[in-house]
């Protein structure tokens, strides 16, 4: 109820409330979003705590950042990049009037991480019959549904009447797992709603602790009777003096006969830190983010022993997923099935995966060498110029395929008569290959 009536009455104007309010729904319906810890906790306040802000940001970023490439299927089986297709421009450009891509990419993943879900109206304009811009819709003003044949969207603007979208006219990004509906993916932040409020309750906590220092939880005890204008005195003396960190190690005395008596737990003995430690853990693991990537280096991970691995373990088992849901959301929504045959989306995460300067180095060595790529194709993945001659393929000319072995054992002039004399010949042919010879066997067979 906190989200409620902090819209309703935290600024003390009168402001327009969404009938699918996420705070709202919470309240009337859940018991409100209240954790046992009395923090209210919703996908519209979750990231006010810092491990939840640490572990959206990077996925949104890292999703915003990733090249999305647009592809075309050519006939021998392989791909060709189409940045001249309309659709290559939509997402790699300016998706909207008042959004870059990465903007764009950012607010929906956003969305995706906390709500579960996200939503673009798809605008077609044009002759080409092609999307000409996606319009981000809050999550708190759609509802998916089930129609006969697939998914209908009821659209609550906040201002405007209500509408309903159908399935061509919506991008939407789900998070798993599914609600009962099937059409609609679940709130993390709903879902571990009591993992975040103590994530955010021990930041409150170590907050207050500061701001009361010197006196957590003690009683001043005096020889005789105060009334309550003396002890309301005598408290908020010695409050002035030496509550507040600035007052934290300040020496105090106590006249009269006064004592100090502690009621509480210092942090030693709450083991504060060690709690705060385990919550900032149990956030990361919810979005599946390595401890290091959001500054926290006290854990270990089992996803490789350097930070290299770490983060290639990152990419590979937690923005996998992510990209794989990206693209195949995108490939659907935007393109009908005649168009997906021949065009896909596909985000290119080779700058994610590569090792230091000497591995990536020595492996485009390696790919060259075997014929896997040529030079210029390798220069454009270094972001270098082309050079002359560099668009052939080089292969070892020590090596040939198995075929033109027989080849050769069968044209030589001297044709083997017997199993004996064949075996010799091809023995004599391993040990040109090793010698790096070969060459001269093939001349002699032409």
């Amino acid at each position: 109820m906190g989200g409620f009536l902090n819209r309703m009455i935290g600024t003390g104007e009168r402001r327009s409330i969404h009938p699918r309010d996420p705070a709202l729904v919470d309240w009337l319906y859940g018991g409100g979003a209240r954790t046992a810890t009395g923090i209210s906790v919703t996908p519209d306040n979750a990231r006010q705590c810092p491990e939840v802000d640490a572990c959206v940001g990077l996925i949104e970023d890292t999703i915003a950042t990733v090249p999305l490439d647009f592809f075309e299927r050519t006939g021998d089986g392989s791909r060709e990049r189409r940045d001249d297709h309309p659709l290559h421009a939509l997402l790699h450009d300016t998706p909207n009037s008042w959004q870059t891509s990465a903007e764009f990419r950012q607010m929906m993943e956003g969305w995706r991480s906390t709500h579960g879900n996200a939503y673009a109206r798809i605008v077609t304009s044009g002759l080409s019959g092609f999307p000409s811009a996606l319009e981000p819709i809050p999550p708190a003003q759609m509802q998916p549904f089930r129609v006969p044949g697939g998914v209908a969207y009821r659209w609550t603007p906040d201002s405007g009447s209500q509408r309903v979208l159908l399935q061509n006219e919506v991008l939407h990004l789900k998070d798993s797992p599914f609600k009962a509906s099937l059409v609609e993916g679940e709130s993390k932040v709903t879902r571990h709603r009591e993992t975040i409020g103590r994530a955010l309750a021990i930041g409150e906590y170590i907050s207050r602790f500061f701001s009361n220092y010197a006196v957590p939880k003690a009683f001043l005890e005096v020889p005789g009777v105060l009334d309550k204008e003396g002890a309301e005195l005598l408290r908020d003396q010695f409050e002035a003096r030496h509550a507040g960190l600035e007052n934290s190690h300040r020496i105090g005395v106590l006249m009269a006969g006064m004592k100090l008596n502690s009621v509480g737990v210092d942090n030693d003995a709450a083991k504060t830190i060690e709690t705060y430690s385990l919550a900032v853990s149990q956030v990361a693991r919810i979005w599946d983010i390595p401890l290091h990537l959001i500054g926290e280096m006290t854990k270990a991970t089992s996803w490789g022993t350097g930070i290299e691995q770490q983060s290639i373990g990152f990419v590979v088992y937690a923005m996998r997923p992510k990209f794989v849901i990206w693209e195949q959301a995108l490939n659907a929504a935007l393109m009908s099935s005649a168009t997906r045959r021949n065009f896909f989306f596909e985000f290119n995460v080779d700058g994610l995966l590569r090792g230091d300067f000497k591995t990536r180095m020595e492996g485009f060595a390696l790919m060259v060498q075997w014929g896997l790529a040529t030079p210029n194709e390798i220069r454009r993945l270094m972001n270098l110029p082309p050079v002359a001659d560099g668009n052939e393929r080089l292969h070892p000319i020590n090596y040939a395929p198995a075929s033109r072995i027989m080849d050769v054992l069968m044209r030589n002039k001297t044709e083997p008569k017997t199993a004996d004399d064949a075996t010799r010949m091809l023995a004599s042919i391993v040990k040109a290959a090793n010698e790096g010879r070969l060459q001269d066997i093939f001349k002699a067979a032409a």
